[in-house]
């Protein structure tokens, strides 16, 4: 766990740990906190690069962990995360990390948009990475022939949870990603209220552009959802 280490605290009836912090997590960051959403493949402690792209940016950073995930206990179901990661977010604001970003990659995006749909939540701005506009078409893609929106207990549609999102969103996204169709990332953003912004790394898959802590694409994101001042 370079740099990262277990949160030391737990919302109500939760399992621990439900995410990861630098030890340094309590210090003030001029520019508030950026709560983040891994993907499926990996574990929220494996991301000690982006802690390093979004700290020297101004924000203290949430690795956020999946029920079943990194050691906690539990099922990794929508229904599981959504209120779970809600509580975190809230949690966070009441002891003052405000204002409080989200950034969602992968999986992590579809997580992001389903844990914004509750408007009374503090978010100030999202990112999504690589994403999708419904699960359910992700499922559609890989097996056509399947009637995938009745065997997926699962939704996650980005569409609908962001609809009434009225906070800048960012998508970024790879014209030759192999794992979620463009089509579906197109499909998402044509959806989104305003305001939004797309950046499209041209030649890249899925996710698989450098991301080093000192490239420009990290403040084309930063600066738009959360403006310097």
């Amino acid at each position: 766990m370079d740099g990262v280490v277990p949160w030391d605290h737990t919302t109500t009836g939760a399992t621990a740990p439900q995410g990861f912090v630098r030890p340094d997590f309590a210090k003030a960051a001029p520019r508030g906190t950026i709560v983040v959403f891994h993907g499926n493949g990996e574990f929220a402690w494996m991301r000690p690069d982006m802690v390093d792209a979004f700290t020297r940016r101004g924000f203290r950073v949430f690795l956020y962990e999946y029920p079943g995930y990194g050691g906690r206990v539990g099922r990794p179901s929508e229904a599981a995360i959504v209120p779970d990661a809600q509580a975190v977010i809230r949690a966070l604001d009441n002891a003052g990390c405000g204002p409080i970003y989200v950034w969602g990659q992968s999986l992590g995006s579809g997580v992001a948009a389903a844990v914004c749909a509750d408007a009374t939540l503090p978010v100030h701005g999202l990112t999504l990475v690589t994403p999708w506009d419904t699960i359910a078409n992700v499922g559609l893609s890989i097996y056509p022939y399947l009637p995938i929106r009745l065997l997926m207990t699962d939704k996650y549609d980005s569409i609908a949870n962001l609809e009434h999102f009225r906070h800048p969103i960012c998508v970024i996204r790879g014209d030759r990603d192999e794992i979620i169709p463009p089509s579906l990332s197109l499909n998402l953003f044509a959806h989104l209220p305003e305001p939004k912004k797309m950046i499209l790394k041209e030649g890249y898959g899925h996710g698989d552009w450098p991301d080093t802590a000192d490239l420009p694409w990290w403040d084309d994101a930063l600066d738009f959802i959360a403006p310097r001042k």
